[in-house]
């Protein structure tokens, strides 16, 4: 009796294991369904309609444009970018699950680097994971467009970038290796950290991804210098100089949405002039495209007041301001910053302030304190800087030249710009830049030059002004 109940145990377990193995095999997924790596499980819902018969959940509003905020991605200019620039961005201290961390989040980024691996996620994205070969990686990804609600303004591009992707590979549920050079163009977002193969350090994705070329850029990539906020008045002329680079050297043509009414850019120049009519703050987007069609932008505020009324009396408050005295005063200038020389001739007039330039271990200054009047509309800041370099790389900032302000113990208040041999240009270019937040102050304009041991760059200075009306 002991030994049949044994086998009558046994019969039962060995059939119950045969059921089991049999609804396992009766429930296996889609030939496309991954098994994720444990480090990068997320939660997902069910979806038939999708690759893997799920889509994601964190933050998926955002990642797919049906958030609160996706009216405000800029899908009419795209920004021209490097991985190593968008793994420095700050990380958000907080994530919002349906509203977007602005501007990153509502700006269009495209770049060029090395697509190392990729793989069919659990959420039915393509994981893509983006290497600049110089030790910075990010991911990008694209999303089934199953998984995007019809509402979203990124559907159509999401759809175009799924088959462009498709059209060269067949992604699975294992990660597969690529290394070849894309250009990847695509919403900037942050995800949470959860240990994701190629993650950034601040967790920076492209998501969506908009479109992807796979092979060599034939075009330049464009870079669009922002000049910082801008004051004026109504009636007041305003003239700003937009400058812009192209990696290919090509031609641009500039446009610009949101100027103040009375204002336009000149297509050629990149030069904004023009007398203001309305009061009032505009968000200004300017961009450059060159001829193979890349295209860089940035964004700023200008503000026109109703008048240059109050108790302001227009002035310009710097003195010698190009310098045509022949000497520093009242600038304080380090020995042989003031120059006439040929070999780096002024912007206009005959002298100019050449920092730098001996392809050696050197700091100049040139320096020039100033009361700026309380009471007035616009406190603005401009000079005519050329750069000339004998350095070589394309990506690191050997020379620099900080344009600061300082308060009257010598503080750094604020430093309002740093250029250096990676913004070398072939003529002048001006910079302008908002002073109002020192408005009734006593303060000084410093422009520091440093350069390291070799390769000289030569940052020359003209035609400075500090306008207030």
């Amino acid at each position: 009796m002991h030994h049949r109940r044994w086998k009558y145990l046994t019969a039962l377990l060995i059939a119950a294991l045969s059921i089991v193995l049999s609804v396992t095999a009766v429930s296996a997924g889609p030939r496309h369904s991954p098994s994720p790596d444990a480090e990068e499980r997320e939660d997902v819902t069910t979806n038939s309609s999708a690759t893997t018969g799920s889509c994601g959940v964190e933050r998926w509003s955002v990642k797919t444009g049906t958030d609160a905020d996706a009216g405000k991605i800029n899908l009419q200019s795209t920004t021209s970018t490097t991985i190593a620039s968008l793994d420095a961005l700050p990380a958000p201290s907080s994530l919002p699950s349906n509203s977007r961390v602005q501007p990153t989040e509502t700006t269009v980024f495209q770049l060029h680097a090395t697509l190392s691996e990729y793989k069919l996620e659990a959420d039915s994205d393509y994981h893509l994971v983006l290497d600049d070969n110089s030790g910075h990686t990010m991911i990008a990804e694209i999303p089934d467009p199953a998984c995007v609600g019809s509402s979203s303004p990124l559907l159509a591009s999401i759809q175009k970038a799924r088959n462009e992707f498709d059209a060269t590979y067949s992604p699975t549920g294992s990660f597969q290796t690529a290394n070849v050079p894309v250009t990847v163009t695509g919403v900037g977002f942050f995800d949470f950290d959860h240990g994701q193969t190629g993650v950034a350090p601040n967790a920076i994705e492209l998501h969506a991804v908009l479109d992807v070329q796979f092979g060599s850029a034939t075009g330049g990539s464009v870079s669009v210098n922002n000049p910082g906020s801008q004051t004026g008045a109504v009636g007041t002329a305003a003239s700003l100089q937009i400058s812009a680079t192209d990696s290919a050297g090509g031609t641009l043509s500039y446009s610009a949405t949101g100027l103040p009414a009375g204002l336009a850019i000149n297509s050629s120049t990149g030069l904004i002039s023009g007398t203001p009519t309305s009061a009032g703050t505009s968000s200004v987007t300017v961009a450059a495209t060159d001829s193979t069609g890349a295209t860089g932008s940035t964004s700023f505020a200008w503000t026109i007041a109703s008048s240059s009324g109050g108790n302001c009396t227009p002035a310009q408050l710097l003195g010698n301001p190009g310098f045509e005295t022949g000497s520093a005063s009242p600038w304080t200038a380090a020995s042989g910053v003031i120059s006439n020389s040929a070999g780096e001739p002024p912007h206009s007039g005959s002298w100019d302030a050449w920092l730098d330039g001996y392809g050696t271990t050197h700091t100049d200054t040139l320096s020039q304190p100033v009361t700026l009047p309380s009471g007035c509309s616009g406190y603005a800041l401009s000079f005519w800087l050329h750069i000339d370099t004998a350095e070589t790389s394309t990506t690191t900032a050997y020379d620099t030249l900080k344009v600061q302000v300082m308060n009257s113990s010598g503080t750094v208040l604020d430093t309002l710009a740093t250029y250096s041999n990676l913004d070398a240009n072939s003529g002048y270019t001006q910079h302008t830049f908002d002073l109002s937040a020192y408005k009734g102050q006593a303060v000084t304009v410093k422009f520091t030059g440093g350069e390291d041991y070799t390769a000289q760059t030569s940052f020359v200075i003209d035609d400075t002004a500090l306008n207030v009306n």
